[in-house]
């Protein structure tokens, strides 16, 4: 492996908490790395992964009462924010969807962050090479499946929020307003982890996922791309097409694993928020909690 390339997975396998870089943890790093690095691991990936048997045998562990066992271990080992969180879960299952109690900020002028994770933001998007990591882009037509929509989102922004293992697997309506169209698009769970992103072409594309177009009342027609990953069973939705919501209402939870929300403004409708801006110019993530400042009202 030459300088270069150590250089880009050492960069992508960092983040900026609080204006300083830390490394992220990755349950199973070594398990991701033979998969995704190693030749003789690339040649498992469609039968583990494309097949979605990992995924398949995780999630049926994650169901029994034996996997309760790891969860104090896991939220020791990775730090977890369990703050608004009840202390006992009956599976592992139950611990990664978790809800907890919140109090979603109610200023309209400003857009605060649907879930926690780790966030980048790009602004003045061209919708036939948007860029998911370092090196590798995608198309918006691809991934919404639908050409028209995607051309609405010419010069706009996307928020991109990559939820690992060790975050808070549910989704918040980020302002009020109503559903105007849902639609599921089955596909792979590759990891969304940026050592897959990296290795895997239009990986988005390619992953099972939902398009959530909803008219927003101070954000305009935003739509949001919830994207499953590696070990992720399923995406549960707490809301139907027509639907009205309010701000700070459960949208949605993921069941086990890494996941990924996308959200997509139109020219015109958000002001990034300048850290965020500045830290994914330098190829950086920036990590984020629920609630926290992406942006203001333009």
């Amino acid at each position: 492996m030459g300088n270069a390339e150590f250089l880009v997975i050492f960069m992508d396998l960092m983040y900026y908490n609080a204006g300083k870089l830390e490394h992220e943890q990755v349950p199973a790093n070594k398990l991701m790395r033979i998969i995704y690095e190693n030749p003789l691991g690339k040649a498992t990936l469609p039968f583990l992964v494309k097949r979605k048997i990992l995924s398949r045998l995780y999630g049926a562990y994650c169901q029994t009462k034996f996997s309760a066992r790891n969860v104090p271990k896991f939220i020791q080992q990775y730090n977890v924010d369990m703050s608004g969180c009840k202390t006992e879960y009956k599976s592992y299952a139950d611990f990664f969807s978790r809800e907890k109690t919140i109090n979603f900020p109610v200023d309209t002028e400003n857009l605060f962050a649907p879930c926690e994770g780790l966030a980048s933001i790009y602004e003045k998007i061209t919708v036939n090479s948007v860029i998911a990591a370092k090196g590798s882009t995608f198309s918006l037509a691809e991934l919404f499946d639908d050409e028209n929509l995607a051309e609405t989102y010419q010069n706009g922004t996307m928020v991109k929020i990559r939820l690992t293992p060790a975050n808070y697997h549910r989704l918040h309506f980020f302002d009020s307003g109503k559903i105007q169209q849902k639609k599921p698009i089955n596909g792979h769970l590759y990891s969304v982890n940026p050592i897959a992103v990296n290795k895997i072409a239009r990986l988005y594309c390619q992953n099972k996922r939902a398009i959530i177009v909803a008219d927003t009342a101070n954000f305009g027609t935003v739509t949001i791309v919830e994207v499953g990953a590696t070990f992720v069973g399923s995406i549960v939705h707490l809301f139907n097409v027509a639907d009205s919501f309010a701000r700070g209402e459960q949208a949605s939870y993921f069941l086990p694993g890494g996941s990924l929300v996308m959200l997509f403004f139109r020219q015109g409708s958000v002001t990034p928020a300048a850290e965020i801006m500045a830290n994914t110019a330098t190829g950086f993530e920036t990590k984020i909690s629920l609630g926290d400042y992406l942006g203001k009202r333009q």
